[in-house]
């Protein structure tokens, strides 16, 4: 179940504007796919088998799966099944060396895959459809993006955010991948705005958004969820990395010092699924609880939440 990836956590700026394709096989078959899309700057990842894409789904956010239609791991229906919950309308591809009679078109096309192609027979209309797919996700990328975004800062709007606090809450739940979630205040923004005006403010925000920007992966999800509040969500990341992230995020946003306004900072708090909540509304909570103590603490500070058992105790002490 092993995976392999052409990318790395932090993609170049100008590979986001590339579609993106995931490759679940192995051995010739899939060598052919990769060289093909390559040439036609389509970005390649590859998983080996069906339980290793969808491990890697989140981490990729791949624009189109091409699956060979024999995986040893997982059915055809399975697959496309799970890829479906996992991300809404992305399309599934399968491809073989089998003739592409009607039957087997259909076939796939039953199953809620996009198409079947017969490899190499049809390599220049694989490839030719691939694009066609990709240049369409990536249009529809665009339109999210401007309606998902917090027009002060470029980051996440608040539904955005939502959406994918469900969607790693849900990953967790079938696959048994952390994730980690950041809750972020800044400290005296009233104030700030009081001495030096909105305009002041307004500088503060920006700069708390460009740093969650620079600590914020591709696979990773930095929101702005309205006046001082902010929150980074970390996929694939467990309470103990989660925690040291924090620290340094809180670190940078103070260590810079703000033209009329000086050192501006953060509380922050911290939760993990599953070490602290096992639901997102659960996760929010414990985050919003530990960011409540750390700004009851004296500020600038971050904690993490309780374990649920710590917290059982407390309640019926």
């Amino acid at each position: 179940m092993g995976l392999t990836s052409l990318a790395v956590d932090k993609r170049r700026i100008g590979e986001r504007d590339r579609g993106r394709v995931l490759l679940v096989m192995n051995g010739a078959l899939g060598e052919l796919c990769r060289r093909a899309l390559e040439e036609v700057d389509i970005y390649v990842a590859s998983a080996s088998c069906g339980m290793a894409a969808i491990v890697s789904l989140q981490r990729e956010r791949p624009h189109i799966v091409v699956a060979a239609n024999d995986l040893t791991d997982l059915k055809a229906a399975e697959l496309t099944r799970a890829l479906a919950r996992l991300q809404e309308g992305l399309p599934l591809i399968f491809v073989g060396t089998d003739e592409a009679t009607l039957e087997r078109r259909g076939g796939a096309l039953a199953l809620g895959a996009f198409d079947y192609f017969s490899l190499p027979a049809e390599l220049s209309l694989f490839v030719a459809r691939v694009r066609q797919l990709a240049q369409i996700q990536l249009t529809i990328d665009k339109l999210r993006a401007e309606a998902d975004k917090d027009y002060l800062t470029g980051l996440a709007n608040r539904r955005r955010f939502r959406v994918a606090l469900g969607h790693e809450v849900e990953r967790w739940r079938r696959y048994g991948i952390p994730c980690s979630l950041l809750l972020l205040d800044i400290d005296h923004l009233k104030t700030i705005n009081d001495t030096h005006g909105h305009s002041g403010g307004d500088v503060v925000i920006r700069h708390v958004a460009r740093t969650l920007k620079d600590f914020s992966r591709d696979n990773d999800t930095a929101a702005r969820l309205g006046g001082e509040e902010f929150a980074l969500l970390l996929a694939g990341t467990g309470d103990e990395k989660a925690w040291i992230v924090a620290e340094r995020l809180r670190n940078a946003i103070a260590s810079v010092a703000i033209e009329k306004v000086g050192a501006a900072t953060v509380s922050v708090g911290v939760a993990s699924c599953p070490a602290h909540a096992q639901s997102e509304r659960e996760l929010y909570a414990a985050a919003d609880g530990a960011l409540y103590r750390a700004k009851n603490a004296g500020r600038n500070r971050v904690c993490l939440a309780e374990k649920a058992a710590a917290r059982d105790a407390k309640a019926h002490g």
